[in-house]
């Protein structure tokens, strides 16, 4: 765990902060139904947690009275607080799902920095619905940045894409999972970015998946590359010309 930069550290509201959940597209209602928590500064997505064919929602990030981080079971469409999930409350946060120990059922990583100024990136396993840290699992501490699963090699377990602020460094990197047991892969050589984005995809159908960074870095540059994956080395695919954009996803 890192300590976070005074530059990230705290907030102050003047407004309203509000989540507003709409359905039906084209045309959007929303749903006054669904009780959720208003966040700034941080992330919500939909996932099955728990398994039983619906998408629940998990939400972190800043709060007029701190940071947080819930999760909302849906049964039959009515949204409730799972109280017996107990995440670390985070904001300038990211949230990543996916089934990194092949058991079935949707594991989280979470990456971001917490009311005493600290920051973290930490895996935490799902296990019939409960989750726990895995800490044999250790990342480099970001903030203000994004994280993903994705199988970059092909060998059939979820890697992990993580980019972001450290403190003191804009940072992007790869970490490869054997069975469970995660190393950087120091072979690949990205530009570290925070306030942005960092995805895998496979832009070139080739079946494997690239990489696109988008965000601020340092010398206070903004950045957008495309990372082509050839037999799970990465080099930039300098004819792509992307817009550089911060603040972003």
């Amino acid at each position: 765990v890192q300590t976070i930069d005074t530059a990230f550290a705290g907030s102050a509201f003047s407004q309203e902060i509000s989540f507003t959940v709409v359905v039906n597209p084209p045309h959007y209602t929303e749903d006054n139904s669904i009780p959720l928590l208003g966040v700034a500064y941080g992330s919500a997505d939909f996932v099955d947690y728990d398994n039983d064919g619906d998408l629940d929602i998990i939400i972190t990030g800043e709060t007029e009275s701190g940071s947080t981080a819930k999760v909302y079971r849906n049964t039959d469409g009515s949204f409730t607080e799972d109280a017996g999930i107990n995440l670390p409350d985070v904001y300038y946060s990211d949230v990543a799902f996916g089934d990194y120990d092949n058991d079935d059922d949707i594991d989280i990583l979470i990456t971001g920095g917490t009311e005493s100024n600290e920051i973290f990136a930490k895996v935490y396993q799902n296990t019939g619905g409960s989750f726990n840290e895995d800490t044999e699992i250790k990342l480099i501490d970001v903030c203000c940045g994004n994280s993903e699963f994705g199988d970059y090699d092909n060998d059939g377990d979820l890697d992990i894409l993580i980019s972001g602020y450290t403190g003191s460094d804009y940072i992007a990197r790869v970490y490869q999972n054997k069975g469970g047991i995660f190393s950087e892969d120091k072979l690949i050589t990205l530009s570290g970015v925070a306030y942005g984005t960092s995805t895998f995809g496979d832009y070139d159908n080739d079946s494997d998946l690239d990489i696109i960074i988008i965000g601020g870095a340092d010398n206070n540059l903004i950045l957008g590359k495309v990372y082509r994956n050839t037999g799970g080395c990465f080099n930039e695919d300098t004819d792509i010309n992307l817009t550089p954009v911060v603040n972003s996803s």
